[in-house]
């Protein structure tokens, strides 16, 4: 299922675990409202962890309820499409400790429920509750031993014959190991699982199939220094440990949910703490060779949030659900939503701005409806059950890559992930890039002349190993596809495939060096920038006007041309906007304070907006561009050097 809440044995661990810095909050289009549910008394604690739902008219939600002495029992509450009611459910004892962490249904006849209730001895056990369409019933569900404190969070069924519970347990006091338990239909038995080592907490939080042979969990371990992420896979055979990233200079991570739509297709998230143990989002994705941290937002960076539950309708659709606030102000509801290879945040209702609200669980019965689930304080500050149902985060339309020096490539809104440079030896830095016409591909440029393809950019060739006068500063690509140009910094343009020689500054003096160039939208021209701000124009590339002899606050460092090619803009590096012709302004950045300075920019298909990028990957949006994430606050290996657009819909 999408999540598991890690329990009272592993309180050390909710306070460390929490992924990289944030990122700026992009809204995701979509709409959530909440819909009345049931509570047992509103004088007595009620809480909803877990959701699931067949149809979109048939929803189970589980969690419990204290009764009028102060124990928590059992809480299962069904949604009809249009209200929740609460249904009869078992206890082992109405004076122990009863509670469900999350429920699984096959169909609107088949559910089952997993979470754990106090023996009469007071150890912890697994409890396992089942639904026939008619009742809830509890059935008999193994444990290591009767004195070993255990509990299960996580639950996912392919079929009613084939399910997965996972939790973990306790060895000795403070020390926790993973529990695996399996279902064939009839009877349920624990499954051997890995674990960091015998000397160290492990807990899984919660677990996602997508068949009996494919099985992904998560959790957390904890050595002693801080609390790192734990990924157990399932072949059909065994459990073994996968490894799994951590958040750079972080003081715990911690994966609560996972959702996986294929075998090489999952979602993870949780959260991490930074130095000043502030928690933060953290998003980890698979697809099918290795995991790694994927950008996720943040409503601040001095607020703690925390992605509970994740559930994901295809490997480009995704919910998230959480909270947000803590410490100050009040916590609140968190969703976020991936669209295509973007997280953003989704606006979710509250009960209250001055109350506590978070969800628990997320579950989407169909391509387009969600329903999440949690709880709330009333004015009494008791907590209620609480939830929600929303939409699915629809696709981006526009979207933009950018790159480093190294050739680390990193794609944003509808811009897919074709390869990069990252990680590999380069004779000299990537200065650039451009991107195919139909933003499946693109090329990288480094200063040496030399270009690096990827997508369907074809290698056209380069200037890579031959003595060059000045460094490669920029690169513009024909408007077929088949050809680009590079231009350096003594203004010299070199042309490969079907980009055409129009003239160029080589050997000229300069009163400032080249920065950049764009060509004109049919490929017969092309202008080049100075520093200065200076224009050169070739071919049927027209002169709207320049900066060169004007004094600036800072240097030019690029250009971006309108689509039909009667006007253009200049940046420089204090995020100034320069614009000529029929290039409209729609903002800048100049006299604001920036952690870095404007390396690129990159106008949106149809001229009503554009974007700028710093070195250290934030970016800027002005007019129709959208934002989709960025870098900034994030460690890089090497700074941002230029940002490429997608020409609209992929």
């Amino acid at each position: 299922m999408a999540r598991g809440a890690l329990v009272a044995l592993g309180a050390v661990l909710l306070m460390t675990g929490a992924l990289l810095p944030a990122t700026q909050a992009g809204a995701q289009p979509t709409s959530w409202s909440i819909v009345p549910s049931a509570n047992t008394s509103p004088a007595q604690e009620n809480q909803l962890l877990g959701v699931s739902c067949p149809t979109t008219t048939f929803c189970v939600a589980v969690g419990h309820a204290k009764n009028g002495s102060g124990i928590d029992q059992t809480l299962i509450e069904t949604f009809n499409g249009s209200s929740w009611s609460i249904v009869p459910s078992p206890n082992t004892s109405s004076s122990l400790f009863n509670d469900l962490a999350e429920v699984s249904c096959t169909s609107a006849t088949f559910c089952i429920a997993v979470g754990s209730a106090n023996s009469p001895t007071h150890f912890l056990q697994t409890l396992v509750e089942t639904f026939d369409g008619s009742n809830w019933s509890i059935v008999s569900s193994p444990n290591t031993s009767p004195t070993e404190p255990q509990y299960l969070n996580g639950l996912t069924c392919q079929s009613a014959t084939f399910c997965v519970a996972v939790g973990a347990y306790e060895i000795q006091p403070g020390l926790t190991q993973t529990l695996v338990l399996t279902y064939d239909g009839t009877n349920w038995t624990i499954a051997p699982s890995p674990n960091s080592s015998p000397t160290e907490i492990n807990i899984l939080g919660t677990v996602s199939c997508t068949s009996a042979t494919n099985c992904v969990a998560v959790g957390t371990f904890f050595g002693g220094a801080a609390s790192s992420t734990l990924i157990e896979t399932f072949d059909g055979t065994n459990w073994v440990i996968t490894p799994s990233p951590n958040a750079p200079a972080s003081k715990g991570n911690t994966l609560y949910g996972v959702s996986c739509v294929s075998p090489s297709a999952c979602e993870a998230v949780g959260n991490y703490a930074d130095s000043d143990f502030t928690l933060h989002t953290l998003v980890e994705k698979y697809d099918g060779t290795s995991w790694v941290i994927t950008a996720s937002p943040n409503t601040s960076q001095t607020q703690d949030n925390t992605l509970l539950s994740v559930w994901c309708t295809s490997s480009t659709s995704c919910v998230a659900a959480g909270n947000t606030g803590k410490p100050s102000p009040v916590q609140q509801t968190l969703l976020e939503g991936l669209s295509d290879t973007t997280w953003s945040i989704i606006p979710s209702p509250n009960t209250s701005p001055s109350q506590e609200n978070s969800l628990g669980d997320v579950t989407c019965p169909d391509a387009t409806e969600c329903v999440a689930v949690g709880s709330s304080n009333n004015t009494d500050e008791i907590a209620q059950t609480l939830a929600m149902v929303g939409t699915v985060p629809p696709p981006p339309t526009s979207g933009y890559w950018i790159t480093a020096s190294d050739g680390g490539i990193f794609s944003f809104g509808n811009a897919g992930f074709y390869g990069s440079m990252g990680g590999m030896a380069l004779n000299k830095p990537v200065v650039g890039m451009a991107a195919v016409p139909d933003s499946k591909g693109y090329w990288l440029v480094a200063s040496d002349g030399g270009v690096f393809t990827f997508g369907e950019a074809a290698f056209y060739g380069s200037k890579g190993g031959m003595a060059l006068n000045r460094p490669v500063v920029g690169m513009a690509a024909t408007p077929d596809g088949n050809g680009y140009w590079l231009v350096a910094s003594d203004g010299g343009v070199f042309t490969f495939g079907d980009a055409a020689f129009y003239g160029s500054k080589g050997g000229m003096a300069l009163n400032k060096r080249v920065v950049g160039m764009a060509a004109t939208p049919d490929g017969k021209g092309y202008w080049l920038v100075a520093s200065d701000g200076g224009v050169f124009t070739f071919g049927d590339a027209a002169y709207y006007g320049s900066k060169g002899g004007m004094a600036l606050n800072r240097p030019v460092v690029g250009m971006a041309a309108t689509p039909d090619g009667n006007g253009y803009w200049l940046v420089a590096s204090d995020g100034g906007i320069f614009t000529f012709g029929n290039a409209a302004f729609y903002g800048s950045q100049g006299g604001m304070a920036l952690n870095k300075p404007v390396v690129g920019m990159a106008a949106t298909a149809d001229g009503n907006g554009y974007w700028l990028v710093g070195s250290d990957g934030g970016v800027f949006t002005f007019g129709g561009a959208t934002f989709y994430g960025s870098l900034g606050g994030m460690a890089l290996n090497a700074p941002v050097v230029g940002i490429a657009a997608t020409k609209g819909n992929v």
